[in-house]
């Protein structure tokens, strides 16, 4: 943890965010997984104050792990050792719905909070469904300008630049409440349709 620590420091101003698992719970990929430990950069302060608190803290079970493991079979890289395909099994679709799902289910109330993220993430979830589309923040974004009605548009605009340029959303609750709200029935209909 202490490199991961140091490492942090020369990332990005998102940080490094990860999860380790136990190569058990890979192949034959369980749902919700469980991990050993995590960190991300919302931790780093818990870690700097009591790390020993931290590392026997932060295990447990994670369902968004689901949806990482599908993109990295989609679209990771090997760094270090087995190959992504020979290391993670494979991710149902009813898996992954239901990970993806629950990080979007409280969109008209979470969009207020972090509209960045619940934004772009609304519109990699429709492209799921609507498409079978394993898509990155910034491409949801790009697909959701040509794939959501045109009234939304100014609100994911203002979300991909904030997540590419950094530039800070002005954000019309009212607006973002709609989108939230419509996105989540699109995604309901859809879903319900194909299964």
């Amino acid at each position: 943890m202490d490199m991961v620590v140091a490492l942090n420091e020369e990332t990005p101003g998102t940080g490094i965010e990860l999860h380790v698992v136990r190569e058990s719970v890979c192949d034959p990929f369980v749902y919700p997984t469980p991990f050993e430990l995590h960190f991300s950069i919302l931790h780093l302060q818990w870690y700097l104050s009591n790390s020993d608190g931290y590392v026997e803290a932060m295990k447990g079970t994670d369902r968004d792990l689901a949806a990482h493991v599908m993109v990295l079979r989609h679209r990771g890289k090997t760094l270090y050792g087995k190959p992504v395909q020979g290391m993670f099994g494979p991710v149902s679709r009813k898996t992954y719905f239901d990970s993806i799902w629950h990080d979007v289910a409280n969109a008209p109330k979470d969009i207020l909070g972090n509209p960045m993220y619940i934004t772009l993430n609304l519109c990699r979830v429709l492209a799921y469904v609507k498409h079978d589309l394993i898509l990155s923040k910034s491409e949801g974004g790009c697909w959701g300008l040509t794939n959501v009605p045109e009234r939304f548009g100014p609100l994911v605009r203002a979300a991909l630049n904030e997540y590419e340029k950094g530039t800070a959303m002005f954000l019309d609750n009212g607006l973002a409440i709609q989108y939230a709200g419509y996105m989540l029935a699109e995604i309901r209909r859809t879903y319900e349709t194909l299964s």
